[in-house]
């Protein structure tokens, strides 16, 4: 049996046969094999090795390949597989808190200012004692956004107040029940020239003023209004513009047996007094250049309407104007139509002082036609002394785009009563009001 190729002995099992059969040797000179009486003599024969493969070695080696596949192809899968689901829960978990911290950031940044400010007067309301009125317990807290109650102190010359919480904060209280609520304090807001407004740090707008204001200490109370200085120049003394200034403040918790009405008196009231006369020199210089302002403003309206009403009576002159010209151009047209001709439509037309005039019209004229014949009969145009001057060339340019309009309206006399103003586009004939006969009345618009 011939071998079998190299490469596939060394992937299947060998064995090596042993114990084969012997041949027969014909050299004399062999020894014997055994040592028996009358044995034959045996050749000695040297065993030979061979490779050789049957059933059981190919049923092994299949047995095998399951083996070979698991290992060097579904076990590679397997943690190929598992390494991409790893990544992917990564990214989907990482878009999903990516897409609910933006959809709560930006639930949060479309909270309307007077919202948030409601909200935080009802917080307000339920810290209140259970022995108070929440309908006059507390100041009047501007309903509205930091930079509203801003922009009514810095252009209304007002006492701006400002007051801060922060709900983490232990004593956030203190200020709130010996100052907010304080009877002294609150009658301060019957002067309209006294603002409060407030908010929680939770408040976007708030935390930004509290970084702005350099607030270390929670609650907080401050007071800001409009100040300026005097400066000395070669002119004599020069006050500076108005600017917005913090004039005082209270934060922190208080102590226990701090006097609330004398804080009150020191902190406020003083400085109160002490900005009361420039802040009014202020206000007045706002007021008169508010006035100034709403002065040159109503100017410049009446200004301009007064352009307007120039331009319209141009207008009005020009189309004026044009009108004559075109209703002398075409007047010829309508002079013979009070002679009987065939084919025509006989209309009486009324006019508004009594006079009743017999039109005959060409069937195929349109109703637009009566009209113009109205117009020329109102205005005069159909006696043959007036002529225009224009060719037909220069009227088809200058009235190209032109289009009579009439301060009057064709109605018929019997009931329904019917206006023609909205048929000016149909032809006479196919108009039963007018054809082969009718009556209209001439009525102002």
């Amino acid at each position: 049996m011939s071998s079998i190729p190299i490469w596939l002995s060394r992937l299947l099992p060998t064995r090596q046969v042993r114990g084969g059969y012997q041949a027969v040797s014909n050299n004399s000179n062999d020894v014997p094999s055994s040592t028996l009486p009358g044995a034959y003599p045996v050749e000695s024969v040297e065993p030979r090795n061979r490779n050789y493969f049957n059933s059981q070695t190919i049923q092994a080696t299949l047995r095998k390949i399951p083996n070979w596949i698991i290992y060097f192809i579904i076990q590679p899968i397997i943690i190929l597989v598992l390494i991409l689901f790893r990544i992917l829960g990564k990214v989907i978990s990482l878009l999903f808190t990516t897409s609910s911290f933006t959809s709560t950031a930006t639930t949060k940044q479309v909270i309307d200012p007077t919202d948030r400010a409601h909200r935080f007067i009802r917080d307000l309301e339920d810290n209140l004692p259970v022995t108070l009125n929440p309908m006059d317990a507390l100041p009047p807290f501007f309903q509205g956004s930091y930079t509203q109650a801003l922009y009514m102190a810095t252009n209304r010359a007002k006492y701006l107040f400002i007051y801060l919480t922060n709900s983490r904060n232990e004593g956030s209280n203190q200020i709130f029940n010996k100052i907010i609520i304080n009877r002294e304090f609150v009658n301060l807001f019957q002067d309209p020239n006294m603002i409060i407004w407030g908010g929680d740090l939770t408040n976007p707008e708030a935390y930004q003023l509290a970084n702005s204001l350099c607030v270390t200490k929670f609650p907080f109370l401050g007071l800001l209004c409009l100040t300026r200085t005097t400066t000395m120049s070669p002119t004599g003394p020069i006050k500076t513009p108005a600017k917005i200034s913090l004039i005082s403040r209270l934060q922190g918790g208080l102590k226990g047996d701090a006097d609330a009405n004398g804080l009150i008196d020191h902190k406020f009231k003083k400085k109160i007094a002490k900005y009361q006369d420039e802040l009014i020199l202020i206000r007045q210089e706002l007021e008169d250049k508010f006035m100034s302002r709403l002065l040159v403003k109503q100017q410049e309206l009446n200004y301009q309407a007064s352009l307007e009403k120039d331009r319209a009576k141009k207008r009005q002159r020009e189309f004026e104007k044009l009108t004559k010209e075109y209703l002398v151009y075409i007047a010829p047209k309508y002079r013979d139509l009070i002679h009987q001709r065939s084919d025509t439509a006989k209309i009486g037309i009324k006019c508004k002082d009594g006079t009743r005039h017999t039109v005959y019209f060409p069937k195929e004229m349109k109703i637009e036609d009566i009209f113009i014949y109205v117009e020329l009969m109102n205005r005069g145009y159909l006696s043959e002394s007036i002529i225009s001057t224009l060719s037909e060339h220069e009227a088809s340019e200058k009235f190209q785009n032109f289009k009579l309009t009439y301060k009057f309206q064709l109605s018929s006399p019997l009931p329904p009563r019917q206006s023609l103003i909205d048929k000016r586009d149909q032809f006479i004939m196919d108009v039963d009001l007018v054809y082969p006969s009718g009556l209209l009345l001439v009525e102002d618009i």
